[in-house]
């Protein structure tokens, strides 16, 4: 049964994705709790966001954001300062959770709670 509806997801990721990114953005666009960095880094991450086996969205390696680790995701457009400070708070509030590999997954019930 969970190999049947991971192929299921598997076929779907595109919809999904999109569909979830879509939501995602309008959430990040009404939270008036997010700095005007933290919505740059979320709106990057999206961008560059994908599905992980469990159907979880997962932002890539953050470092990257700030040029700290080598990667086809380009540096967000914020000074590297301001790019890590506004994950840490990211961190710190919940819409960021540790992943593997220096991942990260977005909360989307943490976002929805900001955005209400």
């Amino acid at each position: 049964m969970a190999d049947e509806r991971r192929r299921d997801l598997s076929r779907l990721t595109p919809e999904l994705r999109a569909a979830l990114v879509a939501e995602l953005g309008r959430l990040i666009d009404r939270a008036a709790a997010l700095t005007p960095d933290e919505v740059a880094v979320l709106l990057h991450l999206l961008a560059y966001a994908g599905f992980s086996g469990e159907g979880a969205l997962v932002v890539p390696e953050l470092a990257a954001l700030w040029g700290g680790a080598d990667s086809f995701i380009p540096a967000a457009h914020l000074p590297p300062d301001r790019a890590r400070a506004a994950v840490k708070i990211l961190r710190r509030r919940g819409v960021l959770k540790d992943a593997e590999e220096g991942a990260a997954l977005v909360d989307n019930d943490v976002l929805r709670a900001l955005a209400a």
